[in-house]
């Protein structure tokens, strides 16, 4: 329990971390990204509305030039790798390219222009260029690309960097969470160890009380004979006992003393020995038992404990099964796993309560009341031990008709 709380920390606290992580390094790289991408569309509209002015040889697609001068300093040729490609009313497309753009030529530039204008998106981006597309006064139009690989070279890099600086954090951190994960726990460590310290040491005391008690009952029994008072006295022993034997199986369990010993044998012969064993018992308390048993199933585990918890299921359908009431046991090999299930007609479990049947002391009002004589403590144990063996149990069943444990291993 105490490492499944441990683990539970770690994961919830690693969880919300790493989460925080990455809701951060998304905004910051979305934010970067949107700044770069701003930034140049500036400079697009920049270049599209000075385009004029600017200090060039304009080439014209039949391969002339008209140059036009610029009377301001010439330092804005140098704001950025770009090339624009205008295109007027009369057909004719120039071309102009500054910064030292990738090599990019006329042909390739009109090229990149006609791919544009197919789209009809004024802005966006194309390979490795982000363009804008802007209507002159004159009717003309200019198609502005810019060269942006430095830029997704930098975010590239901005995106390897908090990759590492998150994960080296998160190591740093889960360090840490696992001291902490430790110390927080602590406590409650130490009160289920109090807990579990206090049963053990209780049930050993008890044991030898109801010992005695049942040994002077029996010298009555036999100077006086029977008598319905003693009768009831040792009846009451024989449940303190089982409470007191269930209580030290399961303080073995979490203490993990009770260790299970693997081993193969055959799982059909142990259902149907145990079954067998129960024939009379269901007989006098007239109950009908079935039972369908695969030959020849082997396991691998701990047959004392998985007949402990055969004997439980069983024991359990004999308690809350009506007098005149059907029981069966069937076993079968489904794939690779074993699956044990042991149905008996009854009052059923409600749908709300399935789960919580598994909880130590747990008593439904309809299934389990105290004229069965059980203390709500058997199918915990069964559960402990198919959990400790890696396999499932659950329980299905209809509300005042019937009721079935499955076992899979």
């Amino acid at each position: 329990m105490i490492k499944n709380l441990k683990r539970r920390f770690i994961a919830i606290t690693m969880g919300a971390i790493f989460a925080v992580f990455a809701v951060v390094l998304i905004t910051l790289n979305l934010f970067m990204q949107r700044i770069s991408t701003n930034q140049i569309d500036a400079l697009l509209e920049t270049i599209a509305a000075n385009d004029e002015l600017l200090l060039i040889i304009e080439q014209r697609s039949d391969g002339g030039s008209i140059e036009l001068y610029d009377p301001r300093d010439e330092s804005f040729l140098r704001v950025g790798r770009f090339f624009y490609v205008r295109i007027v009313d009369a057909g004719e497309q120039y071309f102009f390219s500054a910064g030292g753009t990738s090599g990019i030529t006329q042909d390739m530039a009109l090229e990149y222009a006609q791919k544009v204008l197919k789209k009809g998106v004024e802005k966006g981006t194309i390979d490795e260029f982000q363009y804008l597309v802007a209507q002159k006064p004159d009717n003309s139009y200019i198609i502005v690309f810019a060269e942006r690989s430095i830029e997704l070279q930098l975010l590239s890099k901005l995106r390897q960097v908090s990759l590492w600086v998150a994960g080296g954090s998160c190591v740093v951190l889960l360090i840490i969470v696992v001291l902490l994960g430790r110390w927080a726990v602590r406590p409650v460590e130490q009160s289920l160890e109090k807990q579990r310290r206090f049963i053990s040491d209780a049930s050993h005391e008890l044991k030898t009380p109801l010992t005695i008690i049942s040994a002077n009952a029996d010298v009555l029994e036999s100077e006086i004979g029977q008598n319905q008072w003693l009768g009831y006295i040792k009846q009451q022993t024989m449940r303190m006992g089982r409470l007191i034997q269930d209580l030290l199986s399961l303080t073995r369990t979490d203490e993990g003393i009770q260790q299970i010993q693997f081993a193969s044998f055959s799982f059909s012969d142990m259902v149907l020995n145990t079954i067998l064993e129960f024939e009379s018992r269901v007989f006098e308390e007239g109950r009908h038992l079935q039972y369908d048993i695969q030959e020849n199933i082997a396991c691998k585990g701990d047959e004392k404990q998985l007949r402990q918890v055969l004997v439980i299921l069983v024991d359990n359908a004999i308690l809350h099964s009506p007098s005149d009431g059907q029981i069966r046991v069937k076993l079968k090999k489904h794939k690779e796993k074993i699956v044990l299930s042991v149905y008996n007609t009854g009052t059923g479990i409600a749908e709300s309560e399935r789960e919580k049947i598994f909880e130590r002391f747990y008593r439904s009002d309809t299934s389990r009341s105290r004229e069965t004589g059980g203390y709500g403590l058997g199918l915990s144990i069964a559960k402990s031990i198919v959990e400790k063996h890696k396999g499932k149990i659950i329980v299905t069943g209809k509300e005042g008709a019937w009721v079935q444990f499955t076992v899979t291993l």
